[in-house]
């Protein structure tokens, strides 16, 4: 079980195309927030010398043909960065104009949006709507693959209803138009991110294809991680805002399956209680203000630090009091200093949270 998270023989069967994946545990394409500064601070956790893929948050195919790459913070990136951009797309003009643009970012492989909820993407037969309608869903797939030279994947929900038959379907016809590998989050659209996901419903997709299969919802921990893996045989895990309470969470994971720690970790562990994890928010948080200040407008970098407190200062204690004071702060500076002063003294993570909230 300790190597279950390596690389399973359906990634390495990926390599051939030029995609390599030796620790399959993703930051989910988050809207507002998996931009260049929550990535590069999940990066600074991720185990040394391990190849993943970091993804943007969803961007859209109406949108990116009309701007040059980097111009908004969406766009933003890294030069090292191994990017899996993700789309929300339906229109083959759009998609092939969107991929040339995105060929600046030098993408490892582009992701097609097929869960969001939202209603703007609902009423466009966008992101969720297309698990409606599995002939243009097909077609979206197809058209992706003929003007992508780069691998592409699909991320789904469960569907508009509760129906893991159409779900093993609807996954199966994704791998016969291309799609390279498959993320699940196992609730329907209504849902969003509230109730139980159905974790049952990943094993069941991952014993109907061949193509990697990877889980997402409601991994708050690392234990949390390691469950899903026994539970569904998955081919890695995704992890959306615990990623951004609690970025070290892919080191805790390296660390539970024996892999080298983040560069600069050395002799190291990861923290593993609630106030040694409540010190490792306050070095995260000046991680991502420093990266912020590198990468954004004074503007666009407030704007981003206060939604990364507002989500992940929640698994706090005192998370709303961090939050009450950041969302008055004028500068990155301000912000420094709040975050010394409210971590002077010590502040407890909690393990759980609702997500919903």
């Amino acid at each position: 079980m300790s190597r279950s998270l390596l690389p399973s023989e359906r990634w390495v069967a990926l390599r051939a195309r030029g995609l390599r994946v030796e620790f399959p545990c993703f930051l989910a394409p988050m809207v507002g927030l998996s931009h260049v500064a929550l990535r590069q601070t999940v990066a600074s956790y991720l185990p040394h010398g391990s190849e993943t893929l970091l993804f943007t948050e969803m961007l859209s195919s109406r949108r990116l043909p009309t701007e040059r790459i980097g111009d908004r913070p969406e766009t933003t990136f890294a030069e090292h960065e191994r990017l899996v951009p993700q789309l929300l797309a339906n229109e083959e003009r759009f998609i092939a104009a969107s991929l040339d643009k995105l060929a600046k970012m030098r993408p490892a492989a582009i992701d097609i949006n097929m869960g969001c909820p939202v209603s703007k993407a609902l009423k466009h037969n966008w992101g969720v709507a297309l698990m409606g309608d599995p002939s243009y869903a097909e077609e979206v797939v197809r058209l992706t693959v003929k003007h992508s030279p780069w691998p592409v994947s699909v991320k789904l929900r469960t569907g508009l209803s509760d129906d893991p038959d159409y779900l093993v379907d609807f996954a199966r016809m994704l791998e016969s138009a291309g799609a390279a590998w498959l993320t699940i989050h196992p609730r329907i659209a209504s849902q969003q991110r509230r109730g139980n996901p159905r974790w049952e419903y990943i094993a069941r997709v991952r014993d109907a294809v061949r193509i990697p299969v990877v889980g997402n919802g409601d991994v708050q921990t690392a234990a949390d991680a390691i469950a899903l893996l026994r539970a569904t045989g998955c081919d890695g895990v995704m992890i959306g805002r615990a990623s951004v309470a609690r970025p070290w969470i892919h080191w805790q994971i390296a660390e539970a399956l024996g892999l080298p720690p983040p560069p600069g970790r050395e002799g190291a562990a990861a923290p593993s209680d609630g106030f040694a994890e409540g010190a490792e928010y306050a070095r995260a948080l000046g991680c991502f203000l420093d990266v912020c200040e590198r990468s954004f407008q004074p503007d666009d970098a407030l704007k981003r630090l206060k939604f990364f407190v507002h989500w992940g200062g929640r698994w706090l204690d005192f998370g709303h009091e961090l939050w009450r004071r950041m969302t008055n702060v004028r500068s990155l500076d301000d912000a420094r200093t709040i975050t010394r002063e409210f971590f002077a003294v010590p502040q407890r993570m909690t393990a759980r949270t609702t997500l919903a909230a």
